[in-house]
C-alpha cells in the first residue's frame, strides 16, 4: 500500500489534490492510503506513530508556521526517504529547496493535469525502485535504510527483530510474517523459526548449521534443511529470483 500525504494550509488546494490523486489512484488501480494535513506541525507529530510511514509527500511551501521546505528539512533529519513534491504559488524558494532533495518543484498556477500525472507517476515508480533495493526499519525516533545487499540475515525474539548487516546490527519491532512479506523474492530463507537468510551469504551448509560468509556459524532447524537446500540450489544456478552471473 503506497502512502501518500499532502500538506497544505490552502483547504481548497488541498480537497483538489486530493481528489486528483484519488481518480488517478483509481486509473492504475493503485493501493493508496491517502492522508492530509493542514500544517508541517500536523504532519510531523502524525510521523512520530511508528506503524505509519511515507512514500510520497506533496508539500506546500509557504504556509503559517513552518514553512514547507523547513518541515522537509525535519523530515529528512528523521530519516524521512519520501520523494517530497513541492505545491506553491511562489518561484522564489526553487533553489533553497534544493537541499532537501525534492523530486520536483510544481506552480499551483502552470500546474496541468498531465504535468500532475506524470509526476505523480514518476513518484510511485522511484518509491518501487526503493523499496526494491533497501530494507528500511525504525525503533523509537531512530530510522535505518539498509541496502539489502549488506543484510547477512534477520533474527526473530518474540517481537524483537534484530536485522544484521555489513554496518552492525539494528533492532526493531516486527512479527515473522509481517517480516517475510517484506523481503525480496528468492532472495532471503527461512533457515529456523527464528531466522531468515540471505542466500547470497551462505558459504556452508550441513545438517544442523549453515556457515556465513562473515565467518559465522547459524542453526539450521531440522524442518527446514530440504527447503533451504532446494532455494539455495535455485539461487545458485540463477533460477527465479537467482542470481544470473
Amino acid at each position: 500500500m503506497l502512502q501518500v500525504a499532502i500538506c497544505d494550509d490552502d483547504r481548497s488546494a488541498l480537497e483538489r489534490y486530493a481528489a486528483q490523486l484519488e481518480r488517478l489512484a483509481a486509473q492504475e488501480q493503485l493501493g493508496m492510503r491517502l492522508t492530509t494535513f493542514p500544517s508541517g506541525e500536523a504532519l510531523l507529530f502524525a510521523l512520530e506513530d511508528l506503524d505509519w510511514r511515507l512514500d510520497v509527500l506533496y508539500l506546500d511551501v509557504q504556509m503559517p508556521g513552518l514553512s514547507g521546505i523547513e518541515t522537509a528539512r525535519r523530515l529528512r533529519a528523521m530519516g524521512c526517504e519520501a520523494q517530497i513534491l513541492f505545491l506553491t504559488n511562489s518561484r522564489e524558494e526553487v533553489f533553497e529547496s534544493f537541499d532537501v532533495r525534492p523530486l520536483q518543484y510544481l506552480l499551483k498556477g502552470e500546474l496541468s493535469m498531465e504535468k500532475f500525472r506524470t509526476s505523480f507517476a514518476r513518484a510511485v515508480q522511484l518509491c518501487g525502485r526503493q523499496r526494491e533495493t533497501l530494507f528500511v526499519c525504525e525503533r523509537g525516533a531512530e530510522r535505518r535504510a539498509i541496502p539489502f545487499q549488506e543484510i547477512s540475515y534477520f533474527e526473530v525474539t518474540k517481537r524483537i527483530v534484530t536485522v544484521h548487516y555489513t554496518g552492525g546490527s539494528f533492532a526493531f519491532y516486527s512479527s515473522m510474517g509481517e517480516l517475510e512479506k517484506r523481503l525480496p523474492p528468492g532472495a532471503f530463507v527461512r533457515t529456523h523459526r527464528a531466522f531468515f537468510v540471505s542466500l547470497a551469504k551462505i558459504r556452508r551448509l550441513d545438517q544442523e548449521s549453515l556457515g556465513l560468509t562473515s565467518g559465522e556459524s547459524l542453526p539450521l532447524g531440522r524442518t527446514y534443511v530440504k527447503q533451504v537446500r532446494e532455494q539455495l540450489s535455485r539461487y545458485l544456478s540463477g533460477g527465479e529470483g537467482g542470481r544470473s552471473e
